[in-house]
């Protein structure tokens, strides 16, 4: 399995496309929808229901007649421009501090995307002999959660970044549930997993230092 990222112009935002025997699942698409040429797009797989997060999804859609699997809060929240920040996507760049911001590109305010496919709490597949298992992990938002494929590669989100706090304190966030949910399920991970986040480069996460 080949993993491409790609890095959008809101809040630098990471994109994936895991590509296998000429097919692909997109993570958290972006409007840069030339990656998927001459790939088959199987899946759109969204890690949380920020804007910068799922710009791509109505793009990737139209161009590839593909479904969006997320969880259920997710799904929830995606249709509702203030509850997925596009309505407050200024605001939202000028109070998070992860990444410095000198200017906003043009965003639409109104913005809204559907899914196909929601889970609760946990779902599993078998995607190109690859087993990808999605989890909730409440804290960032209500919606997000961590893919892990075979194991090894974990795609975080916003949940996990090198060096940086979760970021608990935007509307529809939780202080609670990260420290009674997602920690203790973090940290029942495997070892030394390749951590691919939502902002920033790739690490390895070793549990314990």
């Amino acid at each position: 399995m080949i993993i491409h990222r790609y890095v959008s112009d809101l809040l630098q935002s990471n994109m994936y496309v895991l590509e296998e025997c000429g097919h692909a699942i997109v993570i958290d698409p972006c409007n840069n929808i030339d990656p998927g040429r001459e790939l088959c797009i199987d899946k759109i797989i969204l890690t949380h229901e920020h804007y910068d997060h799922i710009s791509g999804v109505n793009a990737w859609k139209e161009a590839y007649h593909t479904n969006v699997l997320c969880s259920k809060i997710c799904a929830k929240n995606i249709i509702n421009p203030k509850k997925n920040m596009a309505r407050y996507f200024d605001i939202f760049c000028e109070i998070q501090n992860w990444v410095e911001v000198d200017w906003v590109p043009d965003t639409d305010s109104q913005y809204t995307c559907m899914a196909e496919e929601t889970f609760d709490d946990e779902t599993f597949f078998l995607w190109q002999e690859h087993n990808i298992q999605l989890f909730s992990l409440p804290g960032h938002t209500m919606g997000s959660i961590g893919v892990l494929v075979d194991d090894i590669e974990f795609f975080s989100g916003d949940s996990v970044m090198e060096n940086a706090p979760v970021e608990l304190r935007f509307p529809g966030g939780s202080a609670k549930s990260w420290r009674e949910i997602s920690l203790p399920r973090l940290e029942l991970l495997p070892d030394s997993l390749y951590v691919h986040p939502g902002h920033f480069k790739e690490f390895f996460l070793r549990k314990g230092g």
